[in-house]
């Protein structure tokens, strides 16, 4: 689990030093998209901590917590990226727009694998 707070910790710092930029080169017109990148990027960084140290320790609960640091990666870090290196358009190369829908469907297996890894608890 160390690793996966490592990771979280630099996707956390990454998304901050990301909205300071943002808030200096992404027009208003794309204020709305930008905050909403941010936005799911640090919910799910703190997701993928909170699995980290989640009291029901095993794969499920690892691989919801890889899971979450994926879609920040795919689904914010690649909206985030085009953002800044087109001025604030939306345009991306296609094949690195099509990773963002898989980024969104990694955030969603985390949440069900968390809650699988939940289930999948013995009880004492």
């Amino acid at each position: 689990m160390k690793s996966l707070v490592i990771v979280a910790a630099v996707c956390g710092c990454s998304l901050v030093a990301a909205g300071a930029a943002g808030a200096h080169l992404i027009p208003i017109e794309a204020a709305k998209q930008w905050d909403a990148a941010l936005l799911y990027g640090f919910v799910h960084t703190l997701a993928a901590l909170a699995a980290a140290f989640a009291p029901f320790p095993g794969r499920p609960s690892s691989a919801s917590g890889w899971a979450f640091i994926a879609g920040v990666v795919l689904f914010s870090g690649i909206q985030i990226a085009t953002m800044i290196a087109s001025g604030g358009g939306a345009s991306a190369p296609e094949a690195l727009s099509m990773l963002v829908p898989i980024g969104g469907m990694a955030f969603m297996a985390g949440w069900l694998l968390l809650g699988a890894a939940a289930l999948m608890r013995r009880t004492a």
